[in-house]
């Protein structure tokens, strides 16, 4: 039967069955990563609290081909001492473990349950609109991937060293509560992953006739006040971390504006 001649109880139905799809997707993922922790911690979760984590050491040579036989602890943006991280609750780490553990099964999962989605409005969709629905859902992947990616290899190394460098005195020792530095990284990561689908919405809103491209045109500079103070809040609020910050959302409001108007091109 044609899921558009369906009764209202068949859609909730409809869609019950695949929020179950998904949940055991990301239980299944949850399972495997809990399965495999001194992997997630160790070499992943931890990564950006070490000298020597990839993102330090890109910075250190570039910092070394163009100032030329730099010191580590000259190189003001980079760790030059591991991070101290400390646990001060009866269960804290095990906590930690599991809500980790969940948001990582979210984000390994996130491709099928946009799969999942997908399926469940593919039958109200119009032949033409199946064309170019899965390049969507690819690209829809894709944007979330490439801000996991971006908040975890470039934010989050700005955010730990901002805030392991800054000092309102030399007295106290900065030695990180383990809530916190996990907090700063499950933030910062599914954050920019988050905000790297801005261009779907606006696919999304133009497609529903509530956005236009003339409208993004016209308000671009309110835009890019908007995006300064985004990047802004999710930063520490140094200008370094700010600009690299704003820099893809400056990008991602440009795509948006190309998105809306070529499908605003193709509804006329």
């Amino acid at each position: 039967m044609n899921k558009n001649k369906m009764p209202f109880w068949k859609h909730i139905e409809e869609l019950r069955k695949h929020i179950i799809h998904c949940i055991c997707a990301i239980i299944i993922a949850m399972i495997i990563l809990m399965n495999n922790k001194y992997i997630i911690f160790d070499y992943i979760i931890f990564g950006p609290a070490k000298t020597d984590f990839i993102t330090y050491r890109v910075f250190y040579k570039l910092a070394n081909s163009f100032l030329g036989g730099v010191h580590l602890n000259s190189v003001s943006f980079l760790l030059y001492k591991n991070l101290e991280i400390q646990n001060r609750q009866i269960f804290g780490q095990f906590n930690i473990y599991v809500w980790t553990c969940f948001i990582g099964g979210v984000i390994l999962s996130f491709p099928y349950v946009v799969y999942e989605f997908w399926k469940f409005i593919k039958p109200a969709l119009s032949d033409e609109e199946k064309k170019y629905s899965l390049w969507i859902l690819i690209m829809v992947t894709f944007l979330f991937l490439l801000g996991i990616f971006f908040g975890y290899f470039v934010l989050c190394p700005f955010l730990i060293h901002f805030g392991y460098s800054f000092r309102i005195s030399y007295v106290p020792k900065n030695i990180f509560d383990l809530s916190d530095y996990i907090s700063l990284i499950v933030h910062s990561v599914f954050s920019m992953g988050i905000i790297f689908l801005f261009p779907f919405l606006i696919f999304f809103l133009t497609k529903m006739e509530l956005i236009s491209y003339s409208f993004l045109k016209k308000y671009r500079k309110h835009a890019f006040l908007m995006l300064l103070v985004i990047a802004s809040a999710i930063t520490p609020g140094d200008i370094l971390s700010t600009i690299i910050v704003l820099i893809p959302l400056l990008i991602l409001y440009q795509v948006s504006v190309y998105i809306s108007f070529h499908t605003k091109k193709k509804a006329s």
